[in-house]
């Protein structure tokens, strides 16, 4: 793939997205007649911000008052929200370009973008692969130059696997420090501290420019005190280590480079049980995520099925397949294992004060984004494993930065994430930084 310039003009951006969007799907709806104009208007004006007049998108979910916003779902496919959501407007004060809405997962659920509203986002390395989900469309649109950034949602990996997948940076920032508003759907009241929202940038720099922007308005909880003391490798168990088995040996030597104190005596459950925590977690408050939806019971079961075998052919769109699979996985989670919402609250309040413990020592979590490559499209949801090492970190309501760290044997990016506590997203990605710069140096396959 040719690597497009970093920060793209307005003109640019649109250029890219007229000539490559019919076939990548990275963005679902577009206003670049608008574009251009609000671009030649802002770039007669003294610049408002370090964002001014940059081109970017928003994920689907985010509302943009007179445009429509669908969160992929083919039953919202009309809605144009009155308002708009803080953070369509920080950026639009900010003297920022909006280009479209970019694509997402029906009712941003799978880890796919592959929707009957935007269609199904490729990936930017191979057309026949996953671009990620829900955020796919954003880092899609974000690795081929059709965007500056983006602005996405993670509930459990929706910013980091898009961006690992990709090739390109996404951070997850704590919702308790950055409070979701203006999100559509928004997640049930009981699970909506696992909800967290981010940037997808090219490069770190870009990341705290949107980050200087966005604070302001957005950063509104309170923030830990955080000063890293070295990196803590929490390496994948060989229950989800797939295609990274080596992942320690791999990160080790930039580490120590970067941080000088490395460890990996962690003391925390393994990759596996801290998927299981998440996983018990959506599927004990299942009648939660259903009040969130229009549907009855009897409809949703009835759309569901239909979505399962009859997948669109007669017209039924009301659930995506990708969107029922997952429904379907958490009912069967609902119904067997995780039945229990008090001791699912239990493992995951345990699981945090042991990640808790870590960060009041200064430790930063490093662990892999995701242990395989992009799968091909429709292979994500029944490999459990693909959320293995991004769920951990809502859980923990990590500050969480997806970091591109070579490629996986075929080329595919690879990538590894650091975790922080809320609000430390300076430290995270000085953090980043040092990796990158040691990796680079160290001769890291792919790392740029």
């Amino acid at each position: 793939m040719t690597e497009p310039e970093q920060t793209p003009t307005v003109p640019e951006a649109v250029e890219r997205i007229r000539a490559r969007n019919g076939e990548v799907h990275a963005f679902v709806r577009t206003r670049l007649d608008e574009a251009l104009a609000e671009h030649a208007a802002r770039a007669a004006e003294p610049a408002r911000s370090p964002l001014h007049a940059l081109p970017y998108g928003l994920k689907d979910t985010w509302d943009t008052a007179g445009i429509v916003t669908t969160a992929g779902s083919w039953r919202y496919r009309d809605r144009v929200p009155e308002r708009s959501a803080p953070v369509h407007e920080v950026f639009d004060a900010a003297g920022a370009v909006l280009l479209g809405k970019t694509n997402c997962s029906d009712l941003a659920l799978a880890p796919e973008s592959d929707s009957y509203v935007g269609g199904t986002t490729a990936n930017p390395h191979d057309p026949a692969r996953s671009a990620g989900g829900s955020s796919g469309g954003a880092a899609a649109s974000v690795a081929l130059g059709m965007s500056a950034f983006d602005w996405g949602s993670d509930i459990g990996g929706s910013i980091r696997l898009p961006a690992a997948y990709c090739g390109v940076l996404g951070l997850r920032l704590s919702s308790e420090t950055w409070p979701m508003e203006g999100e559509f759907p928004a997640p049930p009241p009981s699970l909506r501290w696992m909800n967290g929202q981010g940037p997808l940038t090219p490069t770190l720099e870009r990341m705290r420019a949107v980050l200087r922007v966005a604070a302001p308005r957005l950063r509104t909880g309170p923030a830990r005190p955080f000063r890293a003391r070295g990196a803590m490798i929490y390496a994948p168990d060989s229950g989800t280590a797939g295609r990274w088995a080596s992942f320690e040996a791999d990160v080790t030597p930039a580490l120590q480079k970067a941080f000088g104190e490395v460890r990996a005596d962690h003391g925390l459950p393994s990759m596996r049980r801290a998927r299981n925590i998440a996983a018990a977690l959506w599927a004990s408050h299942m009648e939660d995520f259903l009040a969130c939806d229009v549907l009855t019971l009897r409809e949703g079961i009835t759309a569901v099925l239909s979505a399962l075998v009859f997948r669109g052919r007669f017209g039924d769109r009301r659930f995506h397949p990708r969107t029922a699979e997952v429904l379907l996985l958490i009912a069967l989670g609902r119904i067997t294992f995780y039945r229990d919402r008090a001791a699912a609250r239990r493992a995951s309040d345990e699981y945090r004060a042991a990640v808790d413990a870590l960060w009041d020592q200064g430790w930063l979590l490093v662990a892999p984004t995701c242990t395989y490559p992009a799968p091909r499209h429709g292979g994500s949801v029944f490999n459990f494993n693909t959320t293995a090492c991004t769920m951990p970190g809502n859980v923990a309501d990590a500050t969480a930065l997806a970091l591109p760290f070579g490629t996986f044997p075929g080329g595919m990016p690879r990538s590894l994430q650091i975790m922080g506590p809320p609000g430390s997203e300076d430290a995270v990605i000085d953090a980043g930084e040092r990796v990158l710069a040691a990796a680079a140096a160290a001769g890291a396959n792919g790392v740029h």
